[in-house]
């Protein structure tokens, strides 16, 4: 999402929101973090929003490499900004926006860490799956609260 972006509004309310994700948008997410496995995966939901920025209709997740050092990959990602701008350049080329990031959490549960409430942005979806042995436990969808104190949670609805 770009500075520019006018979902970056004063009055943006993260509860109620929802992110929609065709199910196989979503099993190729888990595949990603299943192959990752046991550094943490990461990527991005290209989409829409809807009524304001209460629903982002998710319609291609494009992954992203993590160039956090590779010894603390196990509980970090970081995208590189080069490859975000690129993916973002290449969304608005086909009229999508960057409506979310996803990511896996090895061996932990499906909710934001400290240091993802320090690096996330408002309005954007945050998917998270826990994952132990490469198998997906859980998937859960965050948004960052309007004071950046934390998330909260936000209706995940997987669709066909």
């Amino acid at each position: 999402m770009s500075a520019n972006s006018a979902h970056f509004a004063s009055d943006f309310k993260p509860e109620g929101t929802r992110v929609k994700i065709p199910t196989r948008i979503l099993s190729d997410m888990q595949t990603h973090a299943s192959s990752t496995y046991p550094e943490e995966c990461c990527g991005l939901m290209l989409g829409t929003f809807e009524n304001g920025t209460t629903e982002k209709i998710v319609v291609k997740s494009r992954r992203m490499d993590s160039v956090f050092v590779k010894e603390e990959r196990f509980h970090r990602y970081t995208i590189d900004p080069r490859e975000f701008l690129l993916a973002e350049s290449d969304a608005e080329r086909q009229g999508l926006e960057v409506v979310g990031i996803y990511h896996s959490h090895p061996n932990a549960p499906a909710k934001p860490s400290e240091f993802d409430t320090r690096h996330a942005w408002p309005t954007m979806s945050y998917v998270v799956m826990s994952i132990r042995d490469s198998q997906i436990e859980d998937t859960k969808s965050w948004i960052l609260k309007d004071d950046r104190t934390g998330f909260v949670s936000e209706e995940l609805s997987v669709e066909k």
